[in-house]
């Protein structure tokens, strides 16, 4: 049986890696605002942070790999992390660049150590990775829990006093990862090669779960920014905004929870099946729908899309990578799927957007869930 006080550490350090990654994520564009950069400024500075999300996820993942480590790798992100989101939310008279390096740091980072967790868990073995959805669901807790705390920092502290609490709790988190313990090792050394990663991206079933997983997380995204572009062009105040957030935070809660009752009861195609027609569902009542509150209501789906998607990939994703490119596949993969969705589906859905209306690019991207549905079917007959 797991060590419970191992288990108990993996859950503090998801919460509160969560609640400064909830901290620094949803005060990006707040605090650049501040600041009197414009939106198209501040498009440029964000999008900086989908690109080094992508290298650092394959740097890392081969890194991992090679020298069979990941709580090392994890200990120098997070404290990278920490120091470039403290230098950025405590000053205000840097230049364009160096803010835009900073959150380039700040967002690839936390993008990348959401990964890096769930890839360190899954390297721990079976007695802790079983334990994933359940771990994570401390992670949902804390990412909602941060965005409401990070307001009354501002508000009672300014940014200052963010940039203090973001310091403060990566410390907490650097002693709590000397008491965790390490991937398993396959090797004393393994030798990590361009002919490798070459191989492993030749590998028919695996480029077609990531094709699979881009398009899925490619709505994940949509859902992010087109729909909330939509509901700032039905006068959604702030509030119904924050609202849409914070219950989508709260509503993975019980899919992470049973993560890993539904991994052993079903087989993870099956459910990445439900979470694409439910997905899909969803986007079409998104561009039915003009009414805020109606779409808020909607958020119920987020228990079959972001959670659902997320604990059957690293599944799926193990079962089809070789032994030795274990940390290598997952990182590759989340790269490819998180990574470029992130890169490319706000600029094509917000070009959409403008040309077709928010309405009819919302049933375009619910193409997408049809589409990865048939790839899923495919992907279940090569598997047999």
């Amino acid at each position: 049986m797991i060590n419970k006080a191992i288990k108990f550490r993996f859950i503090i350090f998801y919460f509160l890696s969560y609640i400064i990654f909830a901290f620094a994520s949803t005060k990006f564009t707040p605090f650049l605002s501040k600041l009197g950069y414009s939106a198209f400024e501040r498009g440029i500075i964000l999008s900086s942070y989908a690109i080094t999300n992508i290298l650092f996820q394959l740097l890392f993942g081969v890194l991992a790999d090679k020298y069979q480590t990941m709580k090392k790798i994890v200990l120098i992100s997070l404290s990278v992390y920490g120091i470039a989101s403290v230098i950025m939310f405590s000053t205000e008279s840097a230049t364009f660049i160096i803010y835009l390096l900073l959150v380039a740091l700040s967002g690839g980072l936390l993008n990348t150590c959401c990964s890096l967790y769930d890839t360190w868990i899954i390297g721990c073995g079976d007695k802790i990775n079983n334990y994933l959805s359940f771990i994570k669901t401390f992670g949902s807790i804390g990412w909602a829990i941060g965005s409401m705390v990070a307001s009354y920092l501002i508000l009672r502290f300014s940014y200052f006093g963010l940039s203090v609490a973001i310091g403060l709790i990566v410390v907490l988190l650097i002693i709590n990862i000397l008491l965790l313990p390490d991937i398993e090792k396959i090797n004393k050394k393994i030798n990590v090669t361009s002919k490798d990663i070459i191989e492993l991206l030749k590998d028919k079933k695996y480029i077609l779960l990531v094709c699979i997983l881009f398009l899925l997380y490619s709505m994940v995204v949509a859902n992010n920014c087109t729909v909330i572009d939509k509901m700032i062009a039905l006068n959604a105040t702030n509030s119904q905004i924050s609202l849409k957030w914070s219950l989508q935070s709260l509503l993975e809660i019980p899919t992470y929870l049973a993560g890993s009752y539904l991994l052993k009861k079903y087989n993870s195609l099956n459910l990445l099946k439900l979470s694409a027609i439910m997905i899909t569902v969803q986007f079409l009542l998104f561009a039915l729908t003009n009414d805020s509150n109606i779409i808020i209501i909607l958020c119920v789906f987020q228990v079959f899309s972001t959670p659902l998607i997320l604990i059957t990939s690293k599944r799926l994703i193990f079962e089809v990578s070789p032994k030795k490119l274990r940390s290598s596949s997952q990182l590759i993969a989340l790269s490819i799927f998180m990574g470029g969705s992130s890169l490319i589906i706000p600029t094509v859905a917000g070009f959409l957007s403008v040309n077709i209306g928010y309405n009819y690019t919302l049933m375009v991207l619910s193409l997408f869930g049809c589409l990865a549905y048939g790839l899923i079917v495919l992907l279940n007959y090569l598997k047999e």
